[in-house]
C-alpha cells in the first residue's frame, strides 16, 4: 500500500499514467492502420499473412496479460511497469528499421508485451478507486483508447499518405521515451514486506506459474495459426498439388496441438497451487457471460480495424479507391463517438445500472454489422455505419466490465479485470485473422490499367467478414438478454 497521504495524488497520478498509456498504445496500432496496403504492397504478403501485423502484437499482448499481473505482485508494480513500458518502447525503435515481414513481426511482439502493463496499471487504480467510481475511472480509460485512435488515423494517414510507414513511428517513440520518464519519477513504490511480517499468507509472494503461462502461449498461437493455415492462397503459382496436401496437414497440426495445449492448461490450472487464472472466477454466470461479451467486442473492433483500411483503398469495382488520408476520414467518425461516449458510458451506468445499457450496445453492434453486410453504397455510409457500430462498443464494454467489477468481490476484482482483458485482447487477435483468411480465399481479377492486372478481395469476402461479426454480435444481444433476466445487483 502507498502512505496514506499521497492516497490521493496517487489516484489521479496512476489514471493519468494508465491514460497515456492506453492513447500511446491505440496511436500505435491505428497509425499502421491506412499503411496495410502499403505493407502488403512492401512485404509481398497474402492477405491472411498480413493479418499477423495486427494478431502478433495482441497475441503477445494476451500471452503476457496474465503474466505480468502475476509478476507484478511478485516484485512490485513500479518495477514491472517500468520493464514493460521499457520492452515496449525498443519494439517501437526497431520497427522502423524493418526490412523484411520477419523483423516486423519481433518488433510487433515487444511491442505486444508491452500492452500487458494494463492489468498493472488497473490494480493500482483499483488499489484506491472508491468502488462507485470504479464505472467512470473505466470510461475516462476508454476514452484514451479511443483518443489515441483519433490521433493515429489523421497522424498516421497523413504520414503514410506523403512520407513513408516507418516515419509514423518516429512519431512515438519520443513520447514513449518521456512516459518512461515520467513512471519512474511519479509512481510511487509499494511498500517492502518487513521482517515480521507473514510472507507465507502475502499473495504478493505467490510462485509464478511459469508452465501455465507456456500452456497458454501456445494454446492461442497454435489457435491463430489453425485459422491462418485453413485454406492456402487460391492462386498460388506453385505445385497446387502440393499446397493441397501440405496446408490442410499443417492446420490439422496446429489444431492438434491446440486442443492437447489449452486441455493441458486446464488440467495443470486445476492442480496447481498458484494457478495463473483462478478457475473459481469462470464459475459464476455473470462474470463469464460478460467475458464472453468482450471477447465478441475485442473481435468486432479488430475486424474493422484489419478489414476497412483495405476496403477503402481497394479499387473499384471491389473498393472505394481511396488514399490514406480518405481512408482515415472513413474511419474517423468510428474513433470519435468512442472518445465522446467513453467517459459518458461510465456516468450512464452509474445512474441506471449496466444491463440497459449493455442491451442497447449489444444492438447497436448487431444493427451496425447487418448494415454493413447489406448496404455498403459509398463511405458516407460505412462511416454511418461504424458510428452505430461504435456507439454499440461503448455501451457493450464499458457495460460488460463493469458487471465484472461489481460481481466481483473486492480481493477478486484485480483477477477478475485480468482474465477481461485477456479475453478481450484475444478476440482482438481472432477478429483480424478470420478477416484476413476471408480476404484471401476470396479474390477478384481487377484491372489496374491496359497490360497491369492485380487480385483483390471480392465483395463476397467482405460478406462472409460482416456477416460472421453480424453473428457474433446477435449471441452477444443474446447474453445480455439472459443478464437482464437476472436479478440485477445493486448499482455500482
Amino acid at each position: 500500500m502507498f502512505r496514506k497521504e499521497n492516497n490521493n495524488h496517487s489516484i489521479w497520478t496512476t489514471l493519468a499514467i494508465l491514460s497515456s498509456i492506453a492513447t500511446i498504445s491505440m496511436y500505435t496500432e491505428t497509425m499502421l492502420l491506412p499503411a496495410l496496403p502499403q505493407l502488403i504492397d512492401e512485404f509481398d504478403l497474402s492477405y491472411n499473412n498480413s493479418s499477423w501485423i495486427l494478431s502478433a502484437y495482441l497475441v503477445a499482448g494476451a500471452v503476457m496479460t496474465p503474466v505480468s499481473g502475476k509478476l507484478s505482485d511478485i516484485y512490485g508494480k513500479k518495477k514491472i511497469m517500468i520493464i514493460l513500458i521499457s520492452i515496449y518502447t525498443i519494439g517501437l525503435i526497431i520497427s522502423p528499421f524493418s526490412s523484411n515481414f520477419f523483423m516486423l513481426l519481433m518488433s510487433r511482439i515487444l511491442q505486444g508485451i508491452g500492452i500487458s502493463v494494463f492489468p498493472v496499471t488497473f490494480g493500482l487504480v483499483r488499489e484506491h478507486f472508491p468502488r462507485e467510481k470504479l464505472a467512470i475511472s473505466q470510461g475516462i480509460i476508454s476514452s484514451m483508447f479511443a483518443g489515441g485512435s483519433v490521433l493515429g488515423l489523421a497522424i498516421g494517414g497523413t504520414i503514410v499518405q506523403f512520407y513513408d510507414w516507418r516515419l509514423t513511428f518516429f512519431s512515438i517513440i519520443p513520447i514513449a521515451i518521456c512516459l518512461l520518464i515520467i513512471i519512474m519519477r511519479f509512481i510511487p513504490t509499494e511498500k517492502k514486506a518487513t521482517k515480521g511480517s507473514n510472507i507465507k499468507n502475502d499473495n504478493s509472494y505467490e510462485k509464478f506459474d511459469l508452465r501455465g503461462s507456456i500452456l497458454l502461449g501456445v494454446s492461442i498461437i497454435t489457435f491463430l495459426l489453425f485459422i491462418t493455415f485453413l485454406k492456402t492462397d487460391s492462386f498460388d503459382t506453385s505445385d497446387k498439388l502440393l499446397n493441397s496436401i501440405s496446408i490442410p496437414i499443417t492446420s490439422l497440426f496446429c489444431l492438434t496441438v491446440f486442443i492437447l495445449s489449452f486441455v493441458a492448461f486446464l488440467l495443470f490450472e486445476r492442480k496447481t497451487k498458484f494457478p495463473l487464472i483462478a478457475s473459481s472466477l469462470f464459475f459464476d454466470r455473470r462474470i463469464l457471460s460478460s467475458n464472453i461479451i468482450l471477447l465478441i467486442v475485442g473481435m468486432s473492433m479488430f475486424t474493422i480495424f484489419q478489414t476497412l483500411p483495405i476496403l477503402a483503398q481497394s479499387p473499384y469495382p471491389v473498393g472505394f479507391n481511396n488514399n490514406a488520408i480518405q481512408m482515415s476520414l472513413v474511419q474517423m467518425p468510428f474513433a470519435l463517438v468512442l472518445l465522446i461516449l467513453g467517459p459518458l458510458a461510465g456516468l450512464i451506468i452509474t445512474r441506471i445500472g449496466q444491463t440497459t445499457p449493455l442491451m442497447i450496445g449489444t444492438l447497436a453492434m448487431a444493427l451496425g454489422f447487418s448494415l454493413l453486410l447489406l448496404m455498403r453504397f459509398n463511405e458516407f455510409y460505412i462511416s454511418i455505419y461504424l458510428v452505430v457500430i461504435s456507439i454499440g462498443l461503448s455501451l457493450t464494454n464499458v457495460s460488460s466490465t463493469n458487471i465484472v467489477m461489481v460481481q466481483s468481490s473486492f480481493q477478486q476484482i484485480g483477477i477478475s479485470l485480468g482474465i477481461s482483458n485477456l479475453l478481450r485482447i484475444i478476440g482482438s487477435s481472432i477478429g483480424p485473422t478470420i478477416a484476413g483468411v476471408f480476404m484471401q480465399t476470396h479474390l477478384f481479377l481487377v484491372t489496374l490499367s491496359k497490360n497491369q492486372y492485380q487480385y483483390f478481395p471480392s465483395a463476397t469476402a467482405y460478406d462472409l467478414i460482416f456477416g460472421t461479426m453480424l453473428l457474433l454480435s446477435l449471441s452477444a444481444l443474446g447474453i445480455s438478454f439472459y443478464l437482464m433476466r437476472k436479478q440485477p445487483l445493486a448499482r455500482p
